[in-house]
């Protein structure tokens, strides 16, 4: 009967510690649940800024003020790399200045009124026309430009 009874007891103090684990599991899930649904719910309060938010931005922030002085060399020698490397990856899409081995400046003007958006992580994301750095087919075409810390 003793017997019994410890093993009652020990199996009773089992059932009891499974049962506040379970319990503190399932609160740390809830917090965890708690903290992203209230993230999200941040999120939604704060969208990402929509394109014509951007474009009025674009307005208020050169690309000099993002890149420095020496934007142009940085833009022409950032976006050559990227056409190299998409050429690399997709080699059915062709970029003129790699192709022909010729600077980009022989296809677009870099300068003050190049189009630009400014991404979520504040870089500068630059926009060609379709059809002035590969064929029109491939659309327009856009390069992310790494922000310069200054």
């Amino acid at each position: 009967m003793r017997k019994n009874r410890l093993r009652i007891a020990a199996i009773l103090v089992f059932l009891l510690c499974t049962l506040l684990l379970t319990a503190c599991v399932a609160a740390s899930g809830a917090e965890e649940d708690m903290a992203g649904a209230q993230e999200a719910l941040q999120q939604e309060q704060v969208p990402a800024l929509e394109s014509e938010e951007l474009q009025q931005e674009q307005g208020e922030v050169t690309l000099e003020e993002l890149l420095g002085e020496d934007y142009v060399d940085y833009l022409t020698e950032t976006i050559t790399m990227q056409m190299g490397n998409r050429m690399i990856k997709t080699p059915e899409v062709r970029y003129f200045p790699i192709e022909d081995d010729a600077p980009l400046s022989d296809y677009v003007t870099i300068d003050e009124t190049t189009k630009f958006e400014i991404d979520d992580e504040g870089n500068p994301v630059i926009y060609f026309p379709a059809g002035t750095v590969t064929d029109e087919a491939n659309g327009e075409q856009s390069f992310r430009i790494p922000k310069l810390y200054q």
